[in-house]
């Protein structure tokens, strides 16, 4: 939940609110507004349907939108706004705006908790579920993508048991990281563009058999620009609790409506005749596996370029990182060419502990005030950030926030001197189009020493350990300037076909 004035505390939460909305997240926006006799007669910051119309605005980057008309409506709208924002199929952001005057009236009412099932059904198509065993002797090159969905559905647990069980690799998409350990022996990585050698070779080679995915809307960036190699050799099958997430740039040869969790219970609970199915064909799977991650260990080696002038890679930072950090660290990622190195490169071994708005918008300088809020709720749990100097130019004096009420927090800041990957394309343009993305090198450690937190500048590669080691003892906002190159990122040539 959020709150804001109105005018341009209003306008300025659209970005989030549209951020929040393509990733379907709940939240709760109240903002302010003139008193209701005030409105239309020139006041100031009029944002009410008389003036600049805020809910106009609103409307198309939420789930519902209302605004406040009478105190005695108050437990009414938030009960309709808190069933909109958490619905299964309507999930996502709900903005209420209140007038002043009825910010200040009282109200008589009662409030109880909304149940589970109302805002986490576990409801799954019995039938359609009995169906996915009809494509399992297709093939033993069988996979799991899991998506959102599966977070979501907190069926990280069984996921696992099912993969188990079966000998199923898993893959997740990048906002999904970490809903199946990824220091598991059937993890795959993470899918997408950012994605991993082994996953990337599963699932869009054109030799899976069935490729079975959870709560993933197969985006742009998940599928690799829709890439046809991502269609198997004899079945799709998906999973999604919302029909209209049944994605319709492939042929789905089965698609079994319903929550995550609920469909892998009644799959796992399939008769021993049934389940052999897939059982007989797992000593196959473990070979491929074991073949295909050996192969992507050996690519990242052969295609991983050396430090240049002294910079260091991202590669390095990311890994000496995960190195230091404690398993339970939760992190943060925010938009550019940093994301993608912190997406290759970085093990998660838990749902809850990677974080990303890289699916749909990508807003820059999103993730400072998102770990803010982190590790305010998880105290006891270190919260870091990934981000960038382009980012930091966006939202990077949210770090003085942290600093003034004492926020442990640690920003690792990717400091290229470019906006990333922008730069990279427009360099393939011209010269003169590559220096309109590039950036002073400024230093990032000094602006945090000047706004109260801690400022750590780090430009060898054998510092990166000391430096993050520190942060991590010091218990206070911590920014890390790292000074890296501009390298190509991991999957870059997805990225070189991009609109920047």
């Amino acid at each position: 939940m959020y709150a804001t004035t109105s005018g341009p505390g209003f306008t300025n939460t659209l970005t989030a609110l549209a951020t929040a909305y393509t990733d379907r997240s709940a939240v709760l926006a109240l903002s302010g507004e003139v008193g209701r006799d005030w409105m239309g007669r020139g006041a100031f910051q009029d944002s009410s349907p008389a003036g600049m119309r805020a809910t106009a605005m609103a409307t198309p980057v939420t789930a519902l939108q209302l605004e406040l008309g009478a105190p005695s409506l108050t437990y009414r709208h938030l009960d309709r706004l808190l069933h909109s924002m958490l619905g299964h199929a309507s999930r996502g952001p709900v903005h209420l705006s209140i007038p002043a005057d009825v910010q200040r009236a009282e109200t008589a009412g009662h409030w109880s908790a909304l149940h589970e099932r109302l805002y986490q059904p576990r409801f799954v198509d019995a039938h359609r579920c009995g169906a996915f065993w009809d494509h399992m002797d297709s093939g033993p090159k069988v996979a799991i993508l899991a998506g959102t969905g599966c977070a979501q559905s907190n069926a990280a647990e069984e996921l696992k048991r099912f993969a188990e069980r079966f000998d199923v690799p898993v893959a997740t998409t990048l906002s999904a990281k970490g809903v199946f350990p990824e220091d598991h022996p059937l993890s795959l990585g993470v899918l997408g563009w950012c994605g991993n050698r082994p996953a990337l070779d599963a699932l869009t080679s054109g030799e899976l058999d069935v490729l079975f995915v959870l709560g993933s809307r197969l985006n742009m960036l998940d599928t690799l620009i829709w890439s046809d190699g991502f269609r198997p050799r004899h079945a799709l099958i998906v999973n999604d609790i919302n029909p209209s997430g049944v994605f319709r740039d492939y042929h789905v040869n089965l698609s079994i409506l319903g929550d995550a969790r609920t469909c892998l219970e009644m799959l796992h609970d399939a008769s021993p005749e049934v389940a052999m199915r897939l059982r007989a064909s797992g000593a196959a799977r473990r070979d491929w596996v074991a073949r295909l991650k050996t192969a992507g260990a050996s690519n990242d080696a052969a295609v991983r370029p050396e430090s240049n002038s002294g910079h260091i890679h991202p590669a390095d930072a990311v890994l000496a990182l995960r190195r230091v950090m404690p398993r339970s660290t939760r992190l943060f990622i925010d938009s550019g060419a940093h994301a993608f190195f912190a997406g290759h490169h970085w093990t998660a071994y838990e749902p809850g502990r990677f974080f990303t708005s890289i699916k749909y918008m990508g807003a820059m300088g999103w993730a400072i005030p998102a770990a803010m809020g982190a590790q305010l709720v998880h105290p006891n749990d270190p919260c870091v950030v990934v981000t960038g100097d382009g980012c930091m130019l966006m939202h990077g004096v949210e770090i003085q926030t942290a600093a003034r009420y004492r926020v442990p927090l640690i920003c690792v800041v990717f400091n290229n001197s470019a906006f990333g990957n922008p730069k990279l394309r427009a360099d393939r343009v011209s010269p003169a189009m590559g220096e309109l993305h590039a950036l002073p090198t400024h230093d990032w450690a000094g602006f945090a020493n000047a706004i109260g937190a801690m400022g750590i500048t780090v430009d060898d590669p054998s510092n990166l350990a000391n430096a993050f080691e520190q942060a991590l003892e010091a218990r206070t906002t911590v920014v890390i300037d790292v000074r890296t190159g501009n390298f190509p990122t991991p999957t870059e040539r997805f990225d070189a076909q991009a609109v920047a």
